[in-house]
């Protein structure tokens, strides 16, 4: 049995083992043994400690240490801005950049508040019914500011009322006098005074400043999305990040600073934050509540009034010296400014309040237009501040590159009007019309009604009660697409169909009626199938190819079956028989065009196939991006020869089943006089580099050859004929002394794979060239859903004859 050794304690058992250690047999495990051993071990503990912070950790506490003693000051680049051009060539500037600022005075240092409100109030006063912002006040804005801004009634405000449907109003509407209402506005607009605006801002004033205990403390305005993506995901309680870029600290979540100052210290510092706060954890404290903002975006000219009055009272000082206004103070901050307000919106787009851009020219060319921050870094001590003067390190400013575009101003205003005019009268969804200059391939100009204003495009979003004056559009179906809303549990939401024409439900509609789809730029980005101003296109191709003439005939019997479909002439009385091809033009006969597609049984007229179709659209660039300078464009939808069925083939022979832009119908018809070529189309002339000082100009992109030079001059001859030949039309469309070219029709919508037939279900289109003999332009109208009539002659038509007149005198002004 193995023999088992005993020990009388551990003291034993450990001298046992060390004496077996030849060059340890001479320690004695006493009290002192086990005390150094201890310490022996911490310090083994401390060494590798050390060891993985310097050697291992060494790159990131060196980032760490100098992060701590690196300052930097970051310098804002100015950006860009966009300019068009006059008729006499000279530029208009379009954007600015300005700045606005908020009024803010500190309570605590407000040491005679009557006199401080005396000399305060009549700046107030002219910020809120002068001009505000950049807007001219009318008086009744004014009471409206000062109701806002005192949180006091003065104008007596109208029950809201509402249209249920089918004549159903809220019960006392048909009692309620607005006649009684309106007068007694109009009495409060005569009573009311400056002495009285005058008193409820100094009373309203003497409200505001007072010292108070703040629940929140602000942290910063942070732009930083990766900085604020971070902070949200600590999920820390005591954080608040409003309006997504607004960071507030509660004290009162904070159980100890000590603790939670950790995690936001550490993520300030990551992003280089913490050098603007040198005493973080009094952030973390209730705080003395030292700004009170008193007014917001005053423009510069109410600022300098803030400035004079600090000048001229300087010496109006306290026992300390302390001057009275000393401790009003001024914040500065840049917001995009458009000059005239909604004129070329849909080009320019917008830049909201933190600088995002949003669309068409400002998006597009955000990058060349924002330009690049510039900073100053410095390494600095805490005992000795900034650490050698030539330690600096300087990146320059660069500001934002200026747009110059193509629009011509005196085009855009006039047809802005037009569209305007004319969406009123036909209670169109809208009238968009665009101007294109076929040789130098570039947009002149391009407008939608309704439209929107990009200093206040808040306000598209705003509801309102559906009124008694706006029964028609849950009365009458042709404006069901006009969004419709209902309240539920506070919250606003779309209303179903039912629901519209539920008559117990209040209903609330937009102040522009038409919400965000005035955002859409109709031009560029929304569909519509073309109808029968692309029959142009397949009779060029035709001509191109040398499969028809102009003059050739074919019998055309009004129909042509493919099953299980019936392709039939809209107008049977000018299109049956036996016609030319240049017949079949004039009069848009659809068998015609199938003829020209697919041929005839006769043999003497093979057509142009599939294959040779689909290839030259998409020479003509239609399924595509044109590519032009506008943030926003679709490319639409056309078919592929390999694909498309033989019916989908022929209808788009006569421009139906495929959709298409009006930008790229304007640059499908501009190689007829761009001498057979397909350019890029553009909008920019030049671009002006600030950083080299130099102005580039915007070159021609040829992308391809089109049609034979001979094919050209046929097909605007033809295209002559359409407005000349055709009765029905050449009243419409006649313009003394001068020869236009065009091609018109109405498309029908299809719904439920069926095109409609009635009112608000079509589209009316016009394309032209002006003018024959001199042609300068080439001219899109579209009028989406008119609702006065389905035929294009008493909608387009008439817009036409506005816009041809115009153009033809100022083409004359021009030259």
């Amino acid at each position: 049995m193995r023999n088992i050794k005993t020990y009388r304690n551990i003291d034993e058992y450990i001298q046992k083992k060390i004496d077996k250690i030849p060059f340890l047999s001479h320690i004695k495990v006493t009290k002192e043994f086990y005390l150094l051993s201890f310490f022996a071990f911490l310090f083994f503990i401390i060494f590798l400690r050390l060891f993985w912070l310097q050697i291992f950790n060494h790159s990131y506490y060196e980032d760490l240490l100098s992060r701590q003693h690196v300052s930097q000051s970051f310098l804002k680049a100015k950006r860009g801005n966009i300019f068009a051009y006059d008729k006499s060539g000279k530029p208009v500037q379009l954007t600015e950049n300005i700045t606005m600022y908020n009024i803010f005075v500190d309570p605590k240092f407000v040491w005679d508040k009557p006199r401080f409100i005396q000399l305060l109030t009549p700046v107030i006063y002219s910020h809120l019914c002068e001009m505000y912002g950049m807007k001219q006040i009318t008086k009744e804005n004014c009471i409206k500011n000062l109701e806002i801004y005192t949180k006091k009634e003065i104008l007596p405000k109208e029950p809201e009322f509402f249209y249920y449907w089918s004549g159903i109003v809220t019960t006392w509407y048909r009692e309620h006098d607005r006649t009684w209402h309106y007068d007694k506005i109009e009495q409060v607009l005569t009573w009311f005074t400056k002495q009285i605006a005058y008193w409820l801002i100094r009373d309203q004033l003497d409200k505001m400043i007072q010292p108070w205990i703040r629940t929140k403390n602000y942290l910063w305005f942070f732009t930083n999305q990766a900085f604020l993506q971070e902070l949200e995901s600590k999920n820390l309680d005591y954080i608040s990040i409003e309006s997504d870029n607004y960071v507030y600290i509660i004290p009162k979540k904070i159980a100890s600073i000590s603790r939670e100052i950790w995690p936001l210290k550490s993520l300030l510092t990551k992003y280089w934050y913490i050098s603007q706060y040198n005493n973080l954890e009094n952030y973390f404290e209730e705080q003395e509540n030292r700004y009170v903002k008193l007014a917001s975006d005053a423009n510069p000219m109410i600022a300098q009034s803030i400035k004079n009055l600090k000048i001229e009272y300087y010496r109006e000082r306290n026992r300390d010296k302390i001057p009275l206004l000393h401790w009003l103070w001024l914040e500065p901050y840049t917001k995009r400014y458009y000059e005239y307000w909604s004129f070329l919106s849909n080009i320019l787009w917008m830049v909201d309040k933190n600088w995002n851009s949003f669309y068409g020219i400002e998006q597009y060319f955000d990058t060349e237009l924002r330009g690049k921050d510039g900073k100053i870094i410095w390494r600095s001590s805490s005992w000795v501040g900034n650490v050698w003067a030539n330690d600096f390190q300087i990146e320059n400013v660069v500001d934002g590159d200026d747009i110059y575009l193509t629009i011509d101003i005196g085009i855009q205003k006039e047809i802005e009007s037009i569209t305007k005019k004319y969406q009123e009268q036909f209670r169109a969804d809208s009238v968009s019309i665009l101007v294109f200059d076929p040789f130098e391939w570039t947009l002149k100009a391009s407008a939608n009604y309704p439209s929107f204003d990009p200093n206040d495009y808040n306000s598209t979003y705003q509801l309102r009660p559906l009124w008694w004056d706006d029964r028609y559009i849950i009365d009458d179906l042709t404006y069901l697409d006009v969004p419709v809303y209902i309240n539920t549990w506070w919250n606003y939401r779309l209303a179903t169909t039912i629901e519209r024409a539920d008559n117990t439900i209040p209903k609330y509609i937009a102040k522009n009626i038409y919400w965000p789809r005035v955002f859409v730029d109709k031009n560029i980005a929304m569909p519509y199938e073309p109808w029968s101003i692309f029959k142009a296109f397949t009779v060029w191709i035709g001509i191109d190819l040398d499969e028809i003439n102009m003059y050739d005939f074919y019998q055309d019997t009004n129909k042509v079956e493919v099953w299980p479909y019936t392709i039939k002439n809209a107008d049977p009385d000018n299109c049956g028989w036996y016609n030319s091809f240049l017949h079949a033009f004039v009069y848009s006969c659809n068998v015609g065009m199938v003829r020209i597609a697919y041929g005839d049984w006769s043999g003497n007229i093979f057509g142009i196939g599939k294959e040779s179709f689909y290839n030259y659209l998409d020479k003509f660039w239609f399924g595509k991006l044109t590519n032009i300078e506008l943030a926003g464009e679709s490319e639409w939808f056309v078919e592929n020869s390999s694909t498309v069925a033989l019916s989908r083939y022929l209808n788009n022979s006569f421009g139906q089943g495929l959709l298409t832009t009006p930008l790229q119908v304007a640059a499908g018809y501009a190689p007829l006089i761009n001498w057979w070529y397909y350019l890029k189309p553009t909008i920019i002339k030049w671009i002006f580099d600030k950083k080299n000082d130099t102005y580039i100009e915007n070159q021609k992109q040829i992308l391809n050859q089109i049609l034979k030079p001979e094919t050209s001059e046929i097909l605007k001859e033809a295209l002559f004929k359409v407005l000349n030949q055709n009765p029905e039309l050449w009243p419409i469309t006649y313009v003394e002394w001068y020869n236009l070219w065009g091609k018109s029709w109405t498309s029908q919508i299809s719904y439920k794979w069926k095109y409609q037939q009635w009112i608000w279900w079509t589209n009316a289109s016009f394309v032209w060239i002006i003018t024959k003999d001199d042609p300068k332009y080439v001219v899109i109208i579209q009028i989406r859903r008119p609702r006065s009539s389905i035929w294009w002659w008493q909608t387009a038509g008439k817009v036409f004859w506005d816009i041809a007149k115009f153009l033809v005198n100022y083409s004359l002004m021009v030259k």
